[in-house]
């Protein structure tokens, strides 16, 4: 089954009970009071999602907590603390614990958040996940996939393409003039927190975080909010040196950018009377890339006319 169908059948399988405003279905999930406080929580998997061949221990503590903290900016939260489950095989080195956490430890620190505990357990195969807990400031409420409008712009912030042209050429040969960039976006995605919180204070109107591809996640975003989605792939902004890579594929670079997935920037839609607000709030500007419109589903378009993708993101099948 599609990563997708799991989640579905869960969903179907639990209720929503009282001090829970917001479930199943978003970037977190959203406790009722005040302050409102969100959750949210990623595993790594040795294999699936991370190759020790390519990724220090280090890379893998430091990207376990940023794509929780990433969740957490997607919905305009502050990272409070974190949880951290850790499954390690019996023949890797203490060391191996040291590199986790002194990289968690370090992004954590950047961010304000505690890493607060957590569990410990031996497996056959490596694995780390975190629950990270989030608050919204004072009066502000989280910002949901649902919230999208026809009419809305759909934007990003800021280049795509880099973390997955930088797994090309750390597992496949690829070569780029900007090799060394590419392979630190894939190994040290670093999670928007700033700018989720500029972007639910300037109003926009649901958002999520690019870590399957700005074509799975963005149609996401979509269904939450009961809109087609339109993306113009000669206005995706493409990381430098991803072009080579893409080229070497034989793809072309905006439909690399938009697909390749792990860049974590952050995915917005918005009234077009608040794009320059939300402009001013942003330390990077950021790109219009569509619009959302009445209807379902979600098109590709080039020099005015669609085009077609097989392919629109990473999900996993289990």
């Amino acid at each position: 089954m599609s990563e997708s169908a799991v989640i579905a059948r869960i969903a179907r399988a639990v209720a929503v009970r009282a001090g829970v405003s917001v479930g199943i279905g978003d970037d977190a999930a959203v406790f009722s009071g005040s302050p409102t406080m969100v959750a949210a929580h990623d595993m790594l998997v040795a294999g699936v999602h991370f190759r020790p061949e390519t990724r220090s221990w280090a890379d893998v503590g430091h990207t376990a907590l940023a794509v929780n903290l990433s969740d957490l900016a997607a919905m305009g939260a502050e990272p409070v603390c974190a949880l951290v489950g850790l499954a390690l095989p019996a023949n890797l080195p203490g060391t191996v614990v040291d590199d986790l956490y002194a990289a968690m430890e370090m992004l954590a620190t950047e961010h304000g958040c505690t890493i607060a505990g957590g569990d410990t357990s031996a497996a056959a195969t490596a694995m780390v996940g975190v629950t990270a807990i989030g608050r919204m400031p004072e009066g502000c409420a989280p910002v949901l996939r649902s919230g999208g409008r026809p009419g809305d712009l759909l934007i990003v912030t800021g280049d795509l393409g880099g973390s997955a042209a930088g797994l090309e050429i750390l597992t496949d040969g690829k070569d780029s003039p900007h090799a060394e960039q590419l392979i630190a976006r894939h190994r040290r995605p670093r999670p928007l927190v700033a700018n989720g919180r500029a972007l639910m204070q300037a109003g926009v109107s649901a958002m999520l975080d690019c870590s399957d591809g700005l074509a799975l996640d963005a149609t996401r975003l979509g269904e939450a909010s009961g809109c087609r989605v339109v993306i113009d792939l000669e206005r995706v902004p493409v990381q430098e040196g991803v072009a080579q890579v893409a080229e070497a594929l034989g793809v072309a670079a905006s439909v690399f950018a938009a697909t390749g997935g792990e860049d974590y920037e952050l995915i917005a839609s918005v009234a077009p009377d608040r794009l320059g607000a939300i402009q001013a709030g942003l330390d990077r500007p950021a790109v219009v890339v569509g619009r959302l419109e009445s209807g379902a589903g979600s098109c590709f378009v080039a020099a005015g006319r669609e085009v077609a993708i097989s392919r629109r993101g990473w999900e996993h099948h289990v």
